[in-house]
């Protein structure tokens, strides 16, 4: 089991790729029998992926990117910030069940997933911050947040309105709670991710 797992925390991002050719291949049958609003619902977790590969894979190197640029940790060091234990809960618990999970639950109810495109349009500008912060504009998920996401987001919310869901497409609740999930990462990392790395250094000394 152990040794499982460490394989998981080593190759869970080379996964998004079969899965998301899955997943597409999975929507062609219904394309044609689910109205705009589902398909596009549909469409998060896939896009989402892209931005994970994008992040881990092609070209990769957001971990050391948050490391090196934003924290200011060698990369290379045996013990950093965001490793790969870090970099797997935060993807599974956000992407893999969460976003999945609150799709799902659109179809019975809308607005369970309402706040899905605030957290992509939020999470494309979290990317800019980061870039400008870390001094890499071109920081690894940025092209992605802005080619697909922001887009994704903007037609959604469009949608949103179009069906009557938001009344004020500026300041609602689920922009509260799309820019919320984005604020908790940066909490994250000053609560939990940095005190355990620090706790980490000490017990390597």
């Amino acid at each position: 089991m152990k040794d499982y797992i460490e394989w998981v925390k080593d190759n869970w991002q080379k996964s998004a790729i079969l899965v998301l050719i899955y997943v597409l291949a999975s929507l062609v049958p219904l394309f044609s029998k689910l109205d705009l609003i589902e398909l596009m619902l549909l469409l998060a977790f896939p896009l989402y992926l892209v931005h994970e590969i994008e992040e881990y894979i092609l070209p990769g190197g957001f971990p050391e990117f948050f490391n090196e640029n934003l924290l200011k940790v060698n990369a290379n060091d045996k013990i950093v910030p965001v490793d790969r234990e870090v970099s797997l809960w935060i993807n599974l618990i956000y992407i893999w069940v969460a976003l999945p999970l609150f799709t799902g639950l659109g179809f019975f109810n809308i607005k369970f997933a309402a706040w899905i495109p605030y957290f992509f349009f939020f999470q494309a500008i979290g990317h800019l911050g980061m870039g400008i912060k870390g001094k890499m504009i071109l920081n690894p998920g940025i092209r992605s947040s802005f080619i697909l996401h922001v887009p994704y987001a903007i037609i959604m919310i469009n949608l949103f309105v179009d069906k009557g869901i938001l009344t004020n497409p500026y300041m609602n609740i689920y922009m509260v709670i799309g820019f919320g999930f984005n604020l908790l990462l940066p909490i994250l990392a000053k609560t939990v991710i940095l005190p355990r790395y620090h706790k980490r250094v000490k017990e390597q000394l």
